[in-house]
């Protein structure tokens, strides 16, 4: 139960009065209030907890005065508790709050809000900042604003972890390391470590909006990625899953088929379960299947390929039903499926990757058969690397969304190396091709 008493710490004839609050066992403060008292008047001995004494004898303006002393400390207890009792989840409980409350106690109670403290300056982000962020010239999505939340409530766990409160100027090297070193305790994938770490440049930088002053160690503060294995199906493997014969069992078959639509079209599994026979456009006796892509907005259109017609006629024409309306449940219901298909269709060749590990609650590198990795990124990266140096680079591209050669060669794990070796085989090609002699210009001699 948190409680607040007083003391003077000294006994001089005009001793400041210190207010001591005591949040639990860990947490006692200690931190100066705005009243003085002389060392006669007070009930208590130096350093030890007291309050001004009963007193009822003195001048008329001395009594007043000490009446008002003894009314001013019982309501700056009842302030410091109300303070308390309503604070939020995040807020951090030190002698920066103490003295924050304290001052706004004097303030007619308004607690002045200083942006200076990281705590402070994360509330007004999210509710004055964030909002309002572009992307590109467009507002960012509500998706984009709740993961960037997310990131926002970590660092502010983050902080009740610090020993002191930190102000923006503080955030510097040691401090994202230690915010690294914290992201890490709770588990998260390295990956998602770095993208936090990355996004916490951008909240701070921010703050040059309000005349906060940045530390000067900003700019060196980057975030990372770990280069994670690409998994994809090899065209046989893509076969075995086509011939598979599944009985009885509809969300493995509906599984199965939207497998094969994501593998022939090249779409995240946020497009792909947006697909509908309304999306379906004909331009010069072609079908397409028109998208603007959910993640980059990036508009496609991508060709029907005939094995994804066979799904259609299955379907009269439609695309598979959805497991769920809602995303992300379809999403997980896939995922949860694809690892029965692919070991049902005997995809078990071992790849190097990661697989969840429920009891120590993180993810195991190590190598796995096939069926223990897929997820729904094999379909964008089947589509890729299956057609990748059959069709050019710039047509797939159309169809995945990638921007730059340089990403879509990164996501199908091409590196220069392979590049190298692919020059060997044009080199070749060229070889095998017949030859034409050059034709010579004859000129009549004068």
């Amino acid at each position: 139960m948190a409680t607040v008493n007083y003391q003077i710490r000294s006994d001089k004839p005009n001793s400041i009065i210190y207010v001591l609050f005591s949040a639990d066992r860990q947490t006692n403060l200690r931190r100066k209030t705005r009243e003085l008292v002389n060392p006669e008047n007070w009930n208590g001995k130096i350093n030890t907890k007291g309050t001004p004494k009963n007193i009822k004898s003195g001048t008329k303006e001395f009594l007043t005065d000490h009446e008002n002393l003894k009314s001013k400390l019982s309501n700056l207890s009842t302030f410091i508790i109300k303070e308390y009792q309503k604070r939020k989840e995040n807020e951090i409980i030190n002698g920066d709050w103490l003295d924050e409350v304290i001052n706004a106690f004097y303030n007619e109670g308004k607690r002045i809000i200083e942006l200076d403290y990281i705590d402070n300056f994360l509330e007004h982000y999210k509710t004055t900042i964030l909002p309002f962020r572009k992307y590109r010239g467009q507002p960012i999505t509500i998706r984009t604003q709740q993961k960037q939340i997310t990131i926002l409530s970590k660092f502010q766990e983050f902080l009740q972890t610090e020993k002191k409160r930190l102000k923006v100027s503080d955030y510097n090297l040691a401090v994202g390391n230690r915010f690294v070193l914290f992201l890490r305790s709770q588990n998260l994938a390295e990956n998602t470590v770095g993208k936090y770490l990355k996004y916490t440049k951008t909240i701070f930088k921010s703050a040059r909006q309000e005349n906060i002053e940045l530390n000067n160690q900003i700019d060196e503060i980057k975030g990372f990625t770990v280069e994670t294995p690409t998994h994809y199906l090899t065209e046989n493997e893509l076969l075995q899953i086509q011939d598979l014969k599944l009985i009885g069992n509809s969300k493995l078959e509906l599984t199965r088929d939207w497998l094969i639509v994501g593998c022939y079209t090249g779409q995240r599994a946020s497009d792909l379960f947006s697909m509908n026979k309304n999306k379906i456009v004909n331009i010069n006796g072609k079908e397409y299947i028109n998208l603007s892509q959910k993640k980059t907005k990036t508009p496609v259109l991508v060709p029907i390929h005939d094995e994804v017609k066979k799904i259609l006629e299955k379907y009269n024409g439609n695309f598979p039903p959805v497991f769920s309306t809602n995303l992300d449940s379809s999403k997980t219901i896939f995922n949860n499926h694809l690892e029965t298909v692919c070991k049902l269709a005997n995809i078990d060749r071992l790849e190097y990757g990661r697989v969840y590990d429920k009891e120590k609650k993180h993810y195991v590198f190590g190598d796995y058969p096939f069926y223990q990795l897929v997820s729904s990124h094999v379909c964008r990266r089947t589509f890729a690397t299956m057609y990748y140096s059959k069709i050019p680079t710039a047509i797939i591209m159309s169809v995945t969304g990638h921007k730059t050669e340089k990403e879509f060669l990164g996501y199908i794990g091409i590196d220069n190396s392979t590049l190298s070796e692919q020059m060997y085989k044009y080199w070749e090609q060229l070889e095998q091709e017949p030859k034409t002699e050059p034709q010579q210009n004859s000129k009549t001699a004068n």
